[in-house]
């Protein structure tokens, strides 16, 4: 059976919060730039679970079953975001509606307390550019030498290196996947301007199994972030910084 692996805990600080009981709210401040789906029909996880935006934008999350909230799962000293108001065990039914402005560059974790185990974590990147152009490896990264990337080992739903370890590797490097369990692929959802990866072959609905190899030229820098199209709620995302 596949289980799924740990988030990523990165992050900073940013401004305050902007919670709404209400869907119907005509309060002007709840207008969002990006929505993010929560629990969409009963679904454990938050869709999309990764997005990216620009300084000052604001993200909204909409409940859309019940027992649910956001809570923050890591930021540097200084940082401020709450989450959800009230404490952890605190949640929240359908029609719910919870907003955040983001003025801060950076990448920001966070989880679903009751589902947490279930993969309902998410991120919000704030970048000086959406396609990640500006973005640097984290501390913990993986290097060339941790190469090949193992989609699914020991049934985990992770990329090793990519999920736990993002992968940072100089440009031209060529990556190869190779699948350890069965029914994944690789959809891209980041990658800087003028790059081409266009990920495994036949879209999110192809998937391959144990023993399938997949290799890509990375020629251009900046971040790359994909996902297994069948275990991407579940925290099957991977991240690739392409260096100079």
């Amino acid at each position: 059976m596949l289980k799924a692996a740990g988030a990523l805990a990165l992050g900073t600080s940013f401004s305050g919060y902007l919670a709404l009981g209400q869907p119907d709210s005509n309060d002007d401040d709840s207008e969002a730039d990006v929505t993010v789906t929560v629990g969409r029909n009963g679904n454990l996880g938050f869709e999309p679970r990764d997005v990216t935006i620009l300084p000052g934008m604001t993200v909204e999350w909409v409940w859309n079953s019940d027992t649910h909230n956001i809570y923050v799962d890591d930021q540097p000293e200084g940082g401020n975001w709450q989450g959800t108001p009230g404490k952890v065990s605190k949640v929240y039914d359908d029609g719910y509606r919870y907003a955040h402005t983001f003025d801060v560059l950076g990448r920001y974790e966070y989880y679903c307390a009751p589902h947490k185990a279930a993969g309902a974590t998410g991120s919000v990147t704030v970048a000086e550019s959406k396609d990640g152009d500006d973005a640097k490896p984290p501390e913990n990264h993986a290097t060339k030498a941790d190469l090949p990337v193992e989609v699914g080992p020991d049934g985990n739903l992770e990329f090793a290196p990519g999920t736990d370890r993002p992968l940072a590797v100089p440009v031209g490097t060529e990556v190869t996947f190779v699948w350890k369990s069965d029914g994944n692929n690789l959809v891209v959802d980041e990658q800087p301007d003028g790059a081409n990866w266009r990920g495994t072959p036949g879209g999110p609905s192809s998937l391959y199994d144990e023993g399938y190899e997949y290799s890509h030229t990375f020629d251009v820098p900046g971040f790359y972030k994909f996902h297994s199209a069948p275990y991407e709620s579940a925290g099957m995302v991977g991240r690739i910084y392409i260096t100079e």
